[in-house]
């Protein structure tokens, strides 16, 4: 309850600290103006809200009579309340007035101070280390290891043990040049969009008022323009002119080789099931037999429902599925590996996760199929290789609109398999073109994979392409080693 305060209460109130009471007294002449009797001393507060917070400021000591002499007499307390309260009122911070009153200066004088005064900061090594933390968490491990390597260029090295509120734009342009200077050029691009985003990521509400940087320092950043290289005066090359996708034979290679039964058994299924539904690397090793549907009226076909979690940036993707239909040989491939996955204790994991692997999933890591590919005789290409070709080949021989590939690789459009029904994947028009894509897209590969054999017909021999496998494997695993 509020009270007058009046100078035989503050006399009151000084004797009561000595005996080591403690209280508050609120004054009821000014709102927010209070008293506080601690075993320390006797000192004058004030409560007020800030852009919506409770806040109490500290006004100093109190001191009897008509003088601030030593602290703040009763209406000397008042006076600098009432002056905290319009502030506040008006939406500013009255801390620089406070600092000011105290010091005996004035606020411009303050304020020059306060800037002068080195602001708190982060250094480089905590920002990197804390910045990637929080990428990793948010992330998929790809873009962290991405970002990892941008961060940790000898370039950047310049600024080690630095306050990164300290470092500018042109600072960070120089180390950017120098990166690019020295061959790499795409890298220095690549490293001007993690330095922007690490730069807003400190810059963020929760964590300004720790590291001090301020909004907007990189938004100019930029790398240095790539060299000139005119298209005439480089050496043709008939495999660039096919752009990122591999040589069709290779792919009829590979497709050979899978089905040859040179290759462990859920190996040569699963590269079988990438090259025919021509889906990310981390999707085919993350398949679960239950996202898998057949349907009566559809025969030697079913429907593969690709959770977001597989899809690039899949956690913004929400949580409707991607359908891929599984026709033709691709089909047999599911029901094989199906079979395989279908023991006691089985989580439905087409491909488990091994023994060795480290990670706290239970199906195999993304690179399962890599070495593998790598190790065929005669093939060249990446996992992801095979997804390029779908787009250039599928609108070069098969048919396909410009852009239409996307309808299978970029995942725009989502179906909840708990909501589709027989009817709707054999009648929805997006459904049907989907189905007529890729059985064009498996008689396709069928039909290379059989040109392949006829040019080579080595591609028949199990033992001695499982021996050419094995060589290739075993002397990179010595390679590796050795360096």
């Amino acid at each position: 309850m509020p009270d007058l305060i009046t100078a035989k209460v503050l006399a009151k109130a000084i004797r009561d600290q000595r005996e080591g009471q403690r209280y508050d007294i609120i004054d009821s002449r000014v709102p927010g103006l209070e008293l506080r009797v601690k075993p320390r001393g006797v000192r004058w507060s004030m409560r007020c809200r800030l852009h919506g917070d409770r806040k109490r400021y500290d006004l100093g000591p109190a001191v009897a009579g008509d003088q601030d002499i030593g602290g703040l007499s009763i209406d000397g307390a008042r006076s600098r309340a009432a002056r905290i309260a319009e502030m506040v009122r008006a939406g500013h911070n009255p801390a620089t007035y406070l600092a000011a009153t105290a010091a005996g200066v004035s606020i411009e004088t303050q304020r020059r101070v306060e800037a002068e005064r080195p602001k708190p900061s982060w250094t480089w090594e905590t920002s990197v280390e804390s910045f990637l933390a929080d990428v990793m968490r948010t992330n998929r491990p790809d873009t962290h290891r991405d970002y990892r390597g941008k961060l940790r260029v000898p370039e950047l090295g310049r600024f080690a043990g630095r306050q990164v509120a300290g470092i500018t734009r042109n600072e960070m342009a120089s180390a950017i040049a120098a990166v690019h200077s020295r061959g790499a050029e795409v890298m220095s691009e690549g490293m001007v969009r993690v330095i922007k985003r690490l730069w807003s990521w400190l810059s963020e509400a929760v964590r300004q008022d720790a590291t001090s940087v301020a909004d907007g320092v990189m938004i100019k950043l930029a790398a240095p323009a790539r060299t000139r290289s005119e298209i005439g005066e480089e050496a043709f090359d008939p495999d660039a002119e096919a752009g990122d996708a591999p040589p069709e034979i290779e792919i009829g290679r590979a497709l050979a080789l899978a089905r040859l039964g040179c290759l462990p058994d859920r190996i040569g299924l699963g590269i079988q099931l990438l090259i025919g539904t021509v889906q990310r690397r981390r999707a085919v090793t993350g398949a679960n037999r239950w996202r898998f549907r057949s349907y009566a009226e559809v025969n030697s076909e079913c429907a593969w429902y690709i959770p977001p979690y597989f899809r690039k940036s899949g956690t913004k993707r929400g949580t409707r599925s991607h359908l891929v239909p599984c026709v033709a040989w691709v089909s047999d491939v599911v029901e094989r590996l199906d079979r395989m996955s279908d023991f006691e204790g089985s989580e439905g994991w087409l491909f488990p996760a091994g023994a060795s692997n480290k990670s706290k999933r239970q199906h195999a890591e993304a690179g399962l199929l890599n070495d593998w590919i790598g190790a065929m005789p005669g093939v060249g290409w990446s996992p992801h290789g095979v997804r390029y070709a779908f787009a250039s080949y599928g609108e070069r021989d098969l048919g396909f609109a410009p852009s239409e590939a996307k309808l299978i690789l970029d995942h725009m459009e989502g179906v909840e398999p708990t909501d589709v029904t027989g009817q709707f994947y054999s009648s929805d028009p997006k459904i049907g073109r989907k189905r007529s894509m890729m059985r064009a897209w498996t008689d396709w590969c069928d039909d290379w994979c059989n040109r392949a054999i006829r040019e080579n017909p080595a591609l028949r021999d199990r033992d001695l392409m499982s021996d050419e496998i094995r060589r290739v494997r075993y002397r990179r695993g010595s390679d590796d080693e050795a360096a």
